[in-house]
């Protein structure tokens, strides 16, 4: 993946107030700007952050950058059931992992009971592409999430955001 503009970054991550016992999960394969920032935003908050990795080599390179108060890394593969443990949600979750289009459907379905009520999911999608930004748009909503709207920060990824609303249907 490319790199990140730092300023970009944290324009990103004022979307997270600072409230008591905040929850962040990260599905990454290999964007280590992001993660590095929001492991140090996660800390310098008291914040829960969570790393779930795709790709074991780059799991192998940073796990050991990672351990510290309330950070988790782990070596996750998009086809299990879940991508926690226990029954844990979050409030935030950002997506940098590049999710096949042939299970966007599915991982939203597992990333849905993953996500608090008002909870949030954030997607890194390539950017200028119209027709992947509007089928991520279309599964969503077909997902139950709603206040969908995209932000343009960064040079290279269109950021895609979404919440997890209680009440609007059941998957």
């Amino acid at each position: 993946m490319n790199r990140l503009e730092k300023k970009s970054i944290d324009e990103l991550l004022s979307i997270i107030p600072n409230y008591p016992a905040t929850s962040i999960m990260e599905i990454s394969d290999d964007l280590e700007d992001l993660s590095i920032e929001l492991k140090d935003f996660a800390k310098s908050h008291d914040f829960e952050y969570l790393l779930n990795i795709l790709d074991s080599d780059y799991f192998n390179k940073i796990k050991d950058k990672f351990r510290d108060k309330n950070i988790i890394v782990h070596n996750i593969k998009l086809e299990q059931r879940r991508y926690v443990n226990m029954a844990k949600q979050y409030n935030f979750i950002f997506v940098t992992a590049s999710i096949p289009l042939d299970i966007k459907d599915s991982f939203l379905k597992k990333i849905h009971t993953h996500i608090l009520n008002g909870g949030n999911i954030i997607l890194f999608l390539p950017k200028n592409d119209l027709e992947i930004r509007e089928l991520w748009r279309q599964s969503l909503e077909d997902n139950l999430f709603v206040a969908i709207s995209t932000i343009d920060i960064f040079r290279d990824y269109e950021i895609m955001i979404a919440k997890k609303m209680h009440g609007w249907g059941a998957l």
